[in-house]
């Protein structure tokens, strides 16, 4: 609550000093001005020192705050009164930030006896360096030398804060000038970059303050004298010296820069493996600088071969007698890259990233030997589809490459094996794309993209890897079927019955869990594109239905663990029966409802006989239900037809069946459905009868169930007298 109230007190006098210097500055003279600030300066700077000294802390820094501020209104008015000369706003900014800074640094420097240092002076000088930099920099326009002077002076202050022991300010004075160092880093590499070359960088441009900026990142680790942060900060330096001597080749043409980045990246990559001790962490910002900019040229490069793929497909898309044979073309190559840089670029940073990893073994080099072959080899395939090559070149070696990398993955045991298979599966589907602009060569790649997965999936020594191989059998599937349809002039509408078939023929010989929801999925999402391109889609629809239940059939024949699948076969083959129905044009409901309601009755029936304690109930009601009720609401709608009259015998044989057989849900269904039968062919009559007859046989049901009621709330009176009459 102090600290609460005394932080709302001095804003308050802030505030009021502001509104109070604003209202009478103008009749003030220079004599009054000075009077005034000098005197609410020192005013509130010696209370606070008087607060301090009695021991009132929370007082103190609140009015150690307020004297900083009046103090910024000092300077602030001795410009406005142009005690400075004619000076701007900026200038007033850098002169108010440097002596409210030189001013704090001193007051919380300034301690009492028996007291401890002020804290608020010490944050707020970091904060008013930080503002006075802003104000040099606007006002002079230099931010490289102004940058570089205010670090240097943020580092003697933090040298002074340590020697003094004032903690907060030698914290304050190490952010402001991190700030104020990495801006001036970035207005380094800015000003680099407007005219990279060596004339501009050394002779008269910010080369100078780059190498300084070099030599600042070691400061931290000299004030604290704390080898990581030295080493941290040696290889800060290491990357600022390397970019400063590598930046005049920037405008040298993209072969040169990627030369140029390798070369660099390579010898620290050197220098990272060959230092044994800690020291090796010299050379990992520059390293993984120079990967990242090897990363980019990669991304670049394949941007510029996918921009040139869509050009292909745009070349051939809606053309007639346009090429889509294996000898389409890639044309008018843009080098935007050094597209011979792409490879051992590639190499390059997986050495590094394995050189950046822990040791754990002896031969941890060469378990990154098939990573490594995996990226040079993607990255020479970039390297090839930056030229004017065969589409199909460049598809054919996607798709080789990526079942390599897959079959490598798959038939090793390594931590990386899975992650292999993920990637090499990946590119052979990223084959498949590329070859889009032709279905033969669709074929092709797809074809060793399915035996890459197949493989995996059977030959896998890895659960994982086997898993991820199995996922991608079914996808492998679509783009050979939709070739090969394509190629046979069958059309679209044929791709949908094909897959299921394939997929699903895999996945009951291999009754593996992956493989079917796979299949299931794939399939599905293919029906609804057949469907869309079928001249007969109920057709189609109710043939993809039936073939899935005979797959689920034969799946829970040859696999007692896929028993529960049997029962979804007669499902899907009474939906494709009712899709077959539709299409016919059948309305009425029986030929939908009385096969599937004459297995679940031969299911009831098999089912009595095999447990003779189950009930009726639960066997045979099903059935029942589903064979008479959707007749009796068609009956409802037409009572005198034929319908009703079979429906009516139907019920009559199951009431006389369940009374002789003693079987509870035929009797129960026939007599409810019967009678059901017998009132509604009733109704058109029931208004020819004399309404006294209805009277009367209203009152006499309201008279059966008053006595029953009141015979049976007697029976429950006499009950709880006998209850009550027991000893």
């Amino acid at each position: 609550m102090p600290k609460i109230l005394l932080g709302l007190g001095a804003f308050c006098l802030l505030v009021a000093a502001v509104i109070f210097l604003a209202v009478s500055w103008s009749v003030l003279g220079v004599g009054g001005r000075t009077a005034v600030l000098a005197a609410l300066t020192l005013g509130f700077g010696g209370g606070s020192l008087a607060l301090h000294r009695y021991g009132l802390r929370i007082a103190a820094e609140s009015l150690s705050v307020v004297t900083l501020g009046m103090l910024t209104l000092d300077v602030l008015g001795a410009g406005a009164a142009d005690w400075f000369g004619e000076v701007d706003g900026d200038t007033m900014a850098a002169i108010a930030g440097g002596l409210v800074a030189f001013a704090a640094a001193g007051l919380g420097a300034l301690r009492l006896p028996g007291r401890p240092h002020l804290v608020a002076p010490q944050v707020i000088a970091g904060i008013a360096a930080t503002i006075g930099y802003l104000g040099a920099v606007s006002a002079t326009d230099q931010p490289l030398w102004t940058g570089q002077v205010v670090t240097v002076l943020a580092v003697l202050a933090v040298l002074a804060a340590r020697a003094l022991r004032l903690t907060p300010l030698a914290w304050s004075a190490a952010a402001a000038g991190a700030l104020v160092g990495g801006l001036t880093l970035l207005a380094g590499l800015g000003i680099s970059l407007e005219e990279p070359t060596l004339e501009h960088l050394w002779l008269d441009g910010p080369g100078w303050s780059l190498l300084a900026s070099a030599a600042l990142l070691l400061s931290p680790g000299l004030v604290l004298r704390h080898r990581v942060a030295l080493l941290a900060g040696a290889s800060g330096a290491a990357m600022v010296a390397t970019g400063a001597a590598t930046l005049p080749l920037v405008g040298e043409g993209a072969t040169v820069v990627g030369v140029v980045t390798l070369a660099v990246t390579v010898a620290w990559a050197v220098a990272l493996g060959a230092v044994r001790s800690d020291a090796r962490v010299v050379a990992m910002a520059p390293a993984v600088t120079g990967c990242l900019l090897l990363v980019g040229q990669i991304l670049t490069g394949a941007g510029v071969v996918l921009a040139r793929w869509f050009d292909v497909l745009e070349r051939i898309d809606g053309v007639a007698g346009a090429d889509r044979s294996f000898g389409i073309r890639f044309q008018d190559p843009d080098q935007v890259v050094g597209p011979l840089v792409l490879a051992p670029a590639a190499l390059v940073v997986v050495v590094v990233a394995a050189l950046l990893l822990p040791r754990r073994h002896r031969g941890w080099l060469l378990s990154w030997a098939p990573s490594t072959a995996l990226a040079v080899a993607l990255a020479s395939t970039l390297t090839l589809a930056s030229y004017d090559v065969p589409v199909a070149a460049v598809a054919l070696s996607l798709a080789a490459i990526g079942a390599a990398g897959a079959l490598c993955g798959a038939l090793r045991r390594a931590p990386e094996s899975t992650a292999l298979v993920v990637v090499g599966l990946a590119v052979c589907f990223a084959a498949d794309l590329v070859a889009l602009v032709d279905d033969a060569m669709i074929l092709a790649t797809g074809c060793v993209t399915l035996a890459a997965a197949l493989t995996g999936a059977l030959a896998g020594r890895g659960s994982a890897s086997r898993v991820v191989a199995g996922i991608a059998v079914a996808p492998a599937i679509l783009p050979v079927v939709a070739a090969a349809t394509s190629l046979a002039d069958l059309g679209g509408a044929w791709v949908a019955v094909p897959v299921l078939v394939a997929a699903g023929g895999i996945a009951v010989l291999l009754p593996r869990l992956e493989l079917e929801l796979s299949a299931l999925g794939t399939s599905a999402l293919a029906l609804p594109v057949s469907l869309a391109l079928a001249d007969q889609p109920a057709a189609l629809l109710a043939l993809w239905l039936a073939l899935l239940g005979a797959l689920c059939g034969a799946s829970a024949l040859l696999h007692t663990a896929r028993r529960p699948l049997g029962a979804a076969m007669p499902a899907l083959w009474l939906l494709a029966s009712w899709v077959w129905l539709v299409d016919l044009g059948v309305e009425a409901p029986e030929p939908y409802t009385l096969p599937a309601a004459t297995v679940l009755l031969g299911a009831g029936l098999y089912r009595l006989r095999a447990v003779p304690t189950a009930g009726t109930a639960g066997a045979l009601l099903p059935g029942l239900l589903l064979g008479t009720l959707p007749s009796l609401l068609w009956v409802f709608e037409d009572p005198l037809s034929l319908r009703a009259l079979l429906l009516g015998i139907a019920c009559l044989v199951l009431t006389l069946a369940g009374a002789v057989l003693r079987w509870s849900a035929p009797l129960v269904v026939g007599a409810a459905v019967g009678a059901a039968v017998v009132l509604r062919e009733l109704g058109p009559y029931a208004g020819s009868v004399p309404q006294w007859v209805w009277i009367g046989l209203a009152g006499l049901i309201l008279t059966v169930v008053g006595i029953t009621w009141e015979r049976q709330l007697l029976e429950l009176r006499k009950a709880v007298g006998a209850i009550r009459r027991l000893r």
